[in-house]
């Protein structure tokens, strides 16, 4: 909900409700023993495992306190128009009015979204998260009058009223960036124009997200033990985990057919949100959508294309592993709803949640003790939800807000994955620590093409770690098989996403017809190019880019695969204990949006205008494909011995 097209380091809203999830490995729950024990109630859970909200606010009467504060702020704003013109004190005061309303919206909107989330069946906290959704959208319509206003005075004069205030000098970097993106500020009215028009042009994203959630009637399939189940998405993930083909392929084709069912609704959908994009890059006097929402972050159009370059050269790799898959897997046949099986069988073994928190903090000792004091903090402070609890939220994800601590959602089950989940959720976490203490207010976020990179590296560094510490060929073969997939899935698989983007985009851009049956046949002939001749690509597989929410959030998903080739590399230098690695990863952490994304990056030693990252973590896929099969035909080996 940012004003469209606009980012800016200072006056977009992009923190606002920051929530980074877990990605890569597909972290799904089996659907044997689902109903074995019933989901405990909130007071059924330790205070110790559960998050302290009241270190937001205490009670209702102090959220409604501040609600009522931020309203009348926002009012004030209304009044501050011209400001700007008047001065460099005049300037600065608006300027720290706005950052001071930011954080308090901020604040409750981040109360009440953790409040609901906690558990979905609380009417009150879903009221209390509707009125802060409402709250913001007043916020941001409020302030569309300020980067017109700021463009209007020439950049020479706001260079000298910061070189005589060393206050307004702290929004230098806010201002050039503002400056630099004059030929893509409207007027005024058009500014409040496009900031009205947000909520009305969000109406495909929502439309998709209640059909998918809200209408779509699911079949029923039959499980492992030939008892009747019904499909959702909720369970799609768990299903295509079954090591019982017959269930995978009922489950895949059972999802995709519904959605199937729907193509001409959904087809048109995706079809105008296109068509939104192209309407606001244009608005914004853009050449292109990819342009547009590269653009606010100074991001080169490079940086995608060398991507999408990388990840194709890398592609007979991926179609290697895809062999590899059939193989040990003993099908005759691949197809894409063989894909998610574990390649390789996890040890049923349990990971209590203590012991997981202890090797996490022993593996990320390697990243000093600034960073380990920060992270025992959050362990031991009470930032955590650790435990699923009846009507809370499913998934894990990290929520920040300036002038609190972070929040992580977790709903940890005891398994390997979730050990890895509490590694990434607490990396983004930290990301969160380190910025808002060493940033102020103004930079004191982060672009999302620097958000999963300090979360990953977190993955990588334990990933290694554990490595090093196994003692069997299985738990070997198990770790290489869960970077091998996070790699196809947050890299191959996003990319692929990506360029799915692009080639839509394109043909809005260019005043073609974008029909469901177009929409298909891009997504079909991708899949097809990705994973190589072995793969059988059923009919069903062209409904899956109609199932994607993404799409309804332009070219976000490049950003997944461009942080995890990022993170790789950072975390490779810093196991290998590279001069200065630490020292890079910590000013990164510190940095915030006080420089763009791209310099952010430099700072941690990655240079991602170059498709050297990529390419390094396309070499890493291949060594640990080579790895696996080398452990594999050593344990055949070892089967075969009398």
């Amino acid at each position: 909900m940012l004003p469209h097209g606009v980012r800016t380091a200072a006056f977009g809203v992009a923190a606002m409700m920051v929530i980074f999830g877990a990605i890569g490995t597909v972290r799904a729950a089996s659907t044997e023993g689902a109903a074995a024990a019933a989901v405990p109630t909130r007071d059924q859970v330790a205070e110790a495992s559960k998050w302290n909200l009241t270190d937001l606010y205490k009670d209702d009467a102090a959220w409604e306190a501040d609600y009522a504060r931020a309203d009348t702020m926002i009012a004030i704003a209304r009044e501050m128009k011209g400001g700007p013109a008047k001065g460099g004190a005049a300037l600065l005061k608006v300027l720290k009015h706005r950052d001071e309303t930011y954080v308090l919206v901020d604040r409750l909107a981040v109360f009440a979204h953790l409040a609901t989330d906690q558990d979905m069946n609380d009417k009150a906290a879903q009221a209390r998260y509707g009125r802060a959704t409402d709250l913001y959208n007043k916020f941001s319509e409020a302030w569309s009058w300020l980067l017109p206003e700021i463009t209007a005075v020439p950049m020479a004069t706001l260079s000298e009223w910061m070189a005589a205030d060393k206050e307004l000098a702290v929004y230098r970097h806010a201002l050039e960036d503002i400056h630099r993106q004059k030929a893509h500020t409207l007027t005024p009215r058009e500014e409040e124009l496009l900031a009205m028009s947000s909520d009305m042009s969000d109406g495909m994203s929502r439309a998709f997200s209640l059909l998918s959630n809200t209408d779509m009637k699911w079949p029923t399939i039959k499980d492992e033990k030939d008892r009747d189940v019904e499909l959702s998405p909720g369970r799609f993930m768990a299903f295509l985990n079954s090591p019982d083909a017959r269930v995978r392929r009922d489950a895949f084709i059972g999802m995709h057919a519904t959605y199937q069912a729907f193509e001409n609704t959904i087809g048109t959908l995706l079809a105008y949100q296109n068509k939104r994009d192209w309407f606001y890059a244009r608005a914004r006097n853009y050449q292109s959508c990819v342009e547009a929402a590269l653009f606010p972050d100074n991001i080169p159009v490079s940086v995608y294309d060398n991507l999408v370059a990388a990840v194709n050269e890398a592609l007979p790799a991926l179609h290697r592993y895809t062999a590899l898959r059939k193989k040990v897997l003993k099908l005759k046949e691949i197809h894409p709803y063989d894909l998610y099986v574990p390649l390789i069988a996890e040890s049923n073994r349990k990971v209590k949640y203590d012991d997981a928190v202890r090797t996490i903090l022993t593996a990320l000792e390697l990243l000093g003790p600034e960073y380990g004091e920060a992270m025992k903090r959050g362990f031991e402070s009470r930032w955590i939800d650790v435990y699923e609890t009846r009507g809370k939220r499913s998934g894990a994800y990290c929520s920040g807000t300036y002038s609190v601590h972070p929040y992580l959602l977790l709903n940890y089950n005891e398994t390997p994955h979730d050990r890895s989940t509490i590694a990434h959720e607490m990396g983004h976490a930290m990301h969160t620590w380190f910025t808002t203490r060493n940033q102020p207010v103004i930079y004191g976020d982060y672009s999302l093409f620097c958000a999963e990179v300090a979360s990953t590296v977190n993955e990588v560094i334990l990933n290694e770690y554990l490595y090093r510490q196994a003692k069997s060929r299985q738990e070997k073969l198990e770790l290489i098989n869960e970077l091998l997939e996070n790699t196809r899935t947050t890299v191959f698989r996003q990319t692929l996403f990506a360029e799915f983007e692009r080639a839509t985009h394109a043909r809005v851009e260019k005043g073609e017809p974008l029909t469901p049956d177009v929409l298909q046949k891009i997504y079909r002939e991708l899949v097809q190019k990705y994973y190589g001749p072995e793969l059988v690509v059923d009919k069903e597989t062209d409904a899956e880019c109609l199932r994607i929410p993404h799409f309804y959030r332009a070219y976000y998903v490049y950003k997944y695969a461009t942080s995890y080739a990022a993170a790789t590399d950072i975390g490779r230098r810093i196991v290998s204990g590279q001069p200065g690695a630490v020292d890079g990863l910590m000013k990164f952490l510190k940095a915030g949006s006080s420089v763009y994304p791209i310099d952010c990056l430099k700072l941690a030693g990655v240079d991602m205008t170059t498709p050297e990252p990529v390419r390094a973590c396309m070499k890493l896929f291949a060594e640990k494909l080579a790895e696996m099969e080398k452990l594999l035909a050593e344990e055949a080996t070892a089967r075969s011995s009398p």
